[in-house]
């Protein structure tokens, strides 16, 4: 088997069950899922907790002898003479717990490395995976993996009807916690309204009849200070709508301005349209904090960002 640790929102965890099933597929194995970072982690914000449900993901969850078996664990002594004792005493359960090879692969670099493909069946995958380097052998799979589970309530279902009604653009505006939280507004940082007049200003010299869907997890801020000098809709959740709901109507727009958050990257990629126009910042994140070359599909465009 495969395990990935998961972590973070939507996004990161889409990007991590990719990365498992492509390592996962290649060894011709099962890919399961650790969760557990959700029960012990509470310093991220409310949307962080387990959300692939809303996808069509296999979902079988790693145990607890099976991610400590696989990932492997570090024994104190007196833990180690325990497992020896078990062993003599045949009560096998507990000490197999410790026993056995194990093979946790943390990832050695944030971007692309061939290397990744080379991890063998029973590894535990631990890091971010934000490429599609880390999964393109399994994109066809993955495609119908990341189709959506549950069928569009009557609100989102007529804002799709609009969306498909002429040539569209969805723009998304990360704020929340990227603006709240000094480590994100550090390391990723709040993408400047310059960035997204000019992204729209380069969409409509090649689709002059765009109309601009605009999605943020702080829309009142982004209507209320933004001034689009194109039409625009600024896409509101109403009653019974959930996060994935706007994956779902991003991803049925015709093109896309992303901003650098991983839940916009993941609508941008799941788009079907063959024709479709994706721009997104450059770098990927703030002030050289990270290494994001690999962040952006090559098939993108990037446009250097401001702050």
């Amino acid at each position: 088997m495969i395990i990935t640790h998961l972590l973070g929102g939507l996004g990161n965890q889409m990007f991590q069950y990719a990365a498992g099933l492509a390592l996962a597929e290649r060894n011709r194995t099962v890919l399961k899922l650790d969760v557990s970072w959700f029960q012990l982690d509470p310093a991220y914000e409310a949307h962080n907790r387990y959300a692939l449900s809303c996808l069509n993901v296999t979902e079988q969850f790693a145990v607890q002898e099976e991610i400590d078996r696989v990932r492997g664990v570090a024994l104190t002594r007196s833990e180690r003479v325990a497992a020896r004792v078990a062993r003599s005493l045949h009560f096998y359960r507990y000490a197999n717990r410790y026993s056995g090879p194990s093979n946790l692969h943390a990832a050695q670099s944030f971007p692309f490395y061939p290397e990744f493909f080379d991890q063998p069946d029973n590894t535990y995958l631990q890091g971010m995976w934000q490429s599609e380097k880390f999964f393109a052998p399994a994109s066809n799979l993955l495609r119908l993996h990341f189709s959506f589970r549950y069928p569009m309530q009557p609100a989102v279902a007529d804002m799709m009807a609009r969306i498909r009604g002429g040539p569209s653009a969805a723009v998304h505006f990360r704020r929340g916690d990227y603006a709240r939280n000094p480590e994100f507004k550090q390391v990723i940082g709040v993408l400047g309204f310059d960035y997204y007049a000019r992204a729209m200003a380069l969409l409509l010299e090649r689709h002059p009849d765009l109309t601009f869907y605009v999605f943020s997890d702080d829309i009142d801020a982004v209507e209320r200070d933004f001034r689009p000098s194109a039409p625009c809709v600024f896409v509101r959740a109403v009653e019974h709508w959930h996060a994935y709901d706007k994956i779902r109507l991003m991803s049925a727009c015709d093109h896309a301005i992303v901003s650098n958050s991983t839940f916009a990257w993941w609508a941008a990629w799941l788009n079907p349209n063959p024709g479709r126009q994706v721009i997104a910042p450059d770098p990927w994140f703030a002030g050289g904090t990270q290494d994001g070359r690999d962040v952006v599909p090559e098939a993108w465009l990037r446009l250097p960002r401001t702050t």
